[in-house]
């Protein structure tokens, strides 16, 4: 599915560049998607924050501690791609280049770049690294959670389709790539720790965040459902392998 994902996202980003329609596809949807309370679309998009996402990682690798060089490779991944294709490609986001009242935003205007959206690369490592050994309905809910994302920005008004499309793709195919990452051979109880470990730095980073701000619900929400994560993880109160 993640490879089906690749294909089908990459290939709806071509179109939309070849097409030329990125700019009026984004007022067409943007203007759409405002029958929506902005509240559902800011929670929508919690699930697109790397420190949950981090988090979601950091939970699978306590439950199978084999698997924590994949997913420590992915966290790092999808971090890097964000960063450095935002700073390579450098394009401005709508409120920024279309006219003055064009776009009504319903959250803080990031200050980075626009593409890809980061948000986008995160939801498609989450659904990706979650769907292998799924069953077909549980493949096709993490598939709907990535669009619903992708639609939160657009939304919320901070990236445009090409964005979103693009950065997912990037996200499950950094998934599907994840997976040739080998186990570690490291002893379990080795492992652990060091899951621990990188639980009580991603403990003390959400802890920081929530003490610089509290812009809205989502951000408060998702900074307390990591903390829920990393204290899981802390605990070993992590449910068996599946």
């Amino acid at each position: 599915m993640t490879r089906l994902m690749v294909l089908l996202l990459s290939a709806l980003a071509l179109l939309v560049w070849l097409a030329g329609v990125n700019q009026p596809l984004f007022i067409t949807l943007h203007h759409a998607l405002a029958v929506v309370p902005g509240v559902v679309w800011r929670l929508l998009s919690m699930a697109g924050e790397w420190t949950l996402v981090i988090g979601v990682l950091l939970l699978l690798a306590a439950r199978q501690p084999a698997l924590l060089p994949r997913m420590v490779a992915l966290g790092l991944a999808g971090v890097a791609a964000s960063i450095w294709l935002k700073a390579g490609f450098d394009v401005l986001r709508p409120p920024l280049v279309l006219p003055a009242g064009t776009v009504s935003l319903l959250d803080v205007l990031p200050g980075n770049a626009s593409f890809p959206s980061g948000h986008a690369i995160a939801v498609g490592v989450l659904a990706g690294v979650l769907m292998p050994r799924r069953s077909l309905p549980t493949q096709l809910g993490l598939a709907l959670l990535a669009a619903l994302v992708c639609l939160s920005r657009l939304a919320i008004g901070v990236h445009w389709p090409l964005d979103v499309l693009a950065g997912a793709a990037c996200g499950f195919a950094l998934a599907h790539l994840a997976g040739r990452v080998g186990k570690s051979a490291a002893p379990t109880a080795l492992l652990r720790q060091a899951v621990k470990a990188l639980a009580l730095v991603l403990l003390a980073v959400t802890v920081w965040k929530l003490g610089q701000g509290k812009p809205n619900e989502a951000y408060v929400l998702y900074n307390l459902l990591t903390l829920g994560l990393c204290v899981l993880v802390l605990r070993g109160k992590t449910a068996p392998a599946m």
